[in-house]
């Protein structure tokens, strides 16, 4: 054998020989793509191309959030696309029957449709805003009751400390029968919702209104007490008797005072407008 022999057979014999590539990644793909592992998973280029056309459906049926240049155009798009009712009015919203005395007018729940509606909310996230509302509104309600409750009890306290146990209900029933004879309507449902009606110095106020109408003088009508009837009668005996306050009280009880025949003579009425002729 040669020389040219032996060195054509040893440059054949150390030679790689060249892999083909029969693939359609070897055939269709450049060189540094075709070992991709994500391409391995395609059979061929359909399915490769099937992929892509529905990756490019699913990118194009995506909603694209809207930014501050947006038209409102988009951002209905945008909204519908999210869930949003076509309309106002076609939100279903359900108020819980324990919320209904919070939220009972119309024309609020459909201000708040238009709201809902104008934000883009689904119908599942305003109905979440109305019973977080509901029950926001609900606590607040107890709050302010309870916040009466503690009033009325700390002014209880105030005035059975002030006037004596003894005569804190006559007090009080004396105040009551002021308030009621002078308040209109208007000023009596104010006092209920704001709860004046606990304060201690309103309650004095009509106190003193009270004692003044259950004194005939004072009533315009001097010394006669026929007018009164037999529970003020009883009201103004107690305040009398108990109340060192009342006009006629320290006269009732000293005989060398200067009003005393005048006090015994205005108890001795009342008792008159509280049993009228019975001993007759």
């Amino acid at each position: 054998m040669t020389d040219e022999a032996v060195q054509s057979e040893n440059l054949i014999g150390t030679e790689e020989a060249e892999v083909q590539d029969d693939s359609w990644r070897g055939q269709h793909l450049p060189e540094d793509l075709r070992d991709n592992e994500t391409l391995k998973k395609f059979e061929d280029v359909g399915a490769l191309g099937g992929a892509y056309l529905k990756l490019q459906e699913m990118l194009g049926s995506r909603a694209k959030i809207p930014g501050e240049e947006s038209t409102d155009e988009e951002r209905g798009e945008f909204y519908n696309k999210l869930g949003r009712p076509e309309a106002p009015d076609k939100y279903d919203i359900q108020i819980d029957e324990k919320y209904s005395q919070t939220i009972e007018d119309q024309q609020k729940i459909k201000d708040f449709k238009e709201k809902a509606f104008q934000q883009g909310l689904t119908n599942t996230q305003a109905q979440g805003a109305i019973d977080f509302y509901s029950s926001m509104i609900e606590g607040a309600m107890v709050d302010v009751e309870t916040s009466k409750a503690q009033a009325r009890v700390d002014a209880e306290s105030v005035l059975k400390k002030e006037w004596g146990t003894g005569q804190y209900r006559n007090n009080l029933a004396l105040s009551r029968r002021a308030f009621n004879k002078f308040a209109d309507t208007d000023l009596k449902e104010f006092v209920e919702k704001s709860g004046v009606s606990n304060n201690v110095a309103f309650i004095r106020f009509l106190h003193k209104i009270g004692i003044g109408f259950s004194d005939p003088e004072m009533a315009g009508m001097g010394k006669d007490t026929s007018g009164v009837d037999a529970d003020s009668a009883k009201i103004e005996v107690d305040a009398l008797m108990k109340d060192k306050q009342h006009k006629y009280h320290e006269a009732l009880f000293d005989a060398k005072h200067a009003k005393h025949a005048e006090a015994i003579a205005y108890r001795d009425r009342l008792y008159d407008s509280m049993y009228g002729d019975e001993e007759e």
